[in-house]
């Protein structure tokens, strides 16, 4: 008996399974909505939680169209940040962040428009956490978040899935200078993600990558204890879904960034040594993905003050960025900038130390003014390095009759 379907029937099937999604995604925000007035609502995120894992159960996802099938467990272990599985908290949140983020780019987007619906700033408040310049880069927060949505969308329903990851870093990423968000803008753009894909299913790869984006944004914010709540409940899921090996590593690396900002550096130094090695062993030293983890590692390395490792990891590593990315790539900077540090930070530090870390700065303060803009973090980072180096070479060239050339100047 002939098997194959009629013409058109895989697709009814798809469109059948789609609209099965979607309707217990608007179930499950119904739930969560008469369960959040609730004066015991949000002691209890257990119960929330098991109602989306049911929905996972029942509905096909995206995950099994833009990968491969993963199992599904009913049960989790610890209970993840309660206000992930309230879509009305999501929404509070978002309104919050983007009110504080409208307020902090006030003084920038004064008399501007928004660069996708033309409309000035009256109303919502116009936002530019990027690297664009001039008149370049506002926007609506709301226009950022439809854009991004639609683009992820488009990329579904058309089975562009091989479009969609990279659609989805619009989320995250400027349209016009192709540079990340930064700082409130970034936090803003999280919450505005997880608002609008919380009701899907847990499996979802989408889902799952607007959980990775509000991890960062709260990091972003330096609201360091919610972000290592999100991605501990990130993590948990990733493994009981049976993830890859590689998003297990991107997971690793984002959390051991948010214990390096709550002071938990032994713990954030032995998961960036493994993450570094789980990469370099994966894709090899060429590997984007190998670069960033070495940097982070480094980065960690000089907060410790284990200078001497520093300098050897950056030696090694920074020769192969500039071949892999160029010299004017954000994560290159990156790399010189704490290299830069580990120099003249050193308490064994010689004056060619020293000079070497200024001339450093310079040039990366240079390039990066050019890229990003006087007002980008990392910009304003290297100049107040450059400032500090070099008032210590200043410090050091006032006795350099007492430090001969190569001796050390602590």
């Amino acid at each position: 008996m002939d098997q194959r379907q009629p013409a058109g029937e895989g697709e009814r099937i798809r469109r059948s399974r789609s609209r099965s999604a979607q309707g217990l995604g608007s179930a499950a925000r119904s739930f969560s909505r008469s369960r959040s007035r609730s004066p015991v609502a949000a002691r209890e995120p257990r119960d929330v939680a098991r109602r989306y894992q049911l929905a996972s159960l029942l509905a096909p996802t995206t995950a099994e169209l833009v990968a491969e099938p993963r199992p599904l467990l009913t049960a989790t272990a610890e209970p993840p940040p309660w206000f992930l599985y309230l879509p009305d908290q999501a929404d509070q949140k978002y309104e919050e962040a983007s009110a504080v983020a409208v307020n902090a780019c006030a003084e920038d987007t004064k008399g501007q428009t928004c660069w996708i619906c033309f409309d000035d700033g009256s109303e919502e408040g116009l936002v530019r956490g990027c690297a664009c310049r001039g008149g370049a880069g506002f926007a609506h927060l709301s226009c950022l978040a439809k854009q991004a949505k639609i683009l992820v969308a488009e990329a579904l329903e058309n089975n562009l899935f091989d479009q969609a990851n990279e659609r989805f870093n619009r989320w995250d990423t400027c349209g016009l200078c192709e540079q990340k968000y930064h700082g409130v803008v970034q936090h803003a753009l999280g919450w505005a993600c997880w608002k609008t894909y919380v009701g899907l299913p847990e499996a979802d790869r989408v889902r799952v990558l607007a959980m990775n984006l509000l991890g960062n944004g709260l990091s972003a914010a330096k609201q360091h204890e919610d972000a290592l709540s999100v991605r501990e409940a990130e993590m948990s899921m990733l493994r009981r879904l049976g993830d890859s090996e590689g998003n297990i590593l991107i997971m690793q690396g984002n959390l051991a960034s948010s214990y390096r900002a709550l002071g938990r550096l032994d713990e954030a130094i032995s998961m960036r040594r493994d993450v570094y090695s789980g990469w370099l062993k994966l894709e090899g030293e060429e590997s984007r993905k190998t670069l960033l983890a070495a940097n982070n590692y480094a980065s960690t390395l000089r907060q410790l003050e284990r200078f001497k490792e520093t300098k050897v990891l950056l030696r090694k590593m920074m020769p192969v960025a500039r071949r892999v990315l160029g010299e004017s790539h954000d994560l290159m900077l990156r790399m010189r900038w704490i290299y830069g540090k580990a120099l003249y930070k050193d308490d064994a530090a010689t004056l060619d130390d020293l000079r070497e870390a200024v001339t450093t700065f310079e040039e990366i303060e240079r390039i990066g003014r050019r890229v990003f803009g006087g007002a980008h973090p990392l910009v304003a980072g290297v100049e107040g390095a450059l400032r500090q180096s070099r008032a210590t070479l200043r410090g050091a060239n006032a006795n350099e009759r007492h430090f001969p050339l190569g001796t050390q100047v602590s």
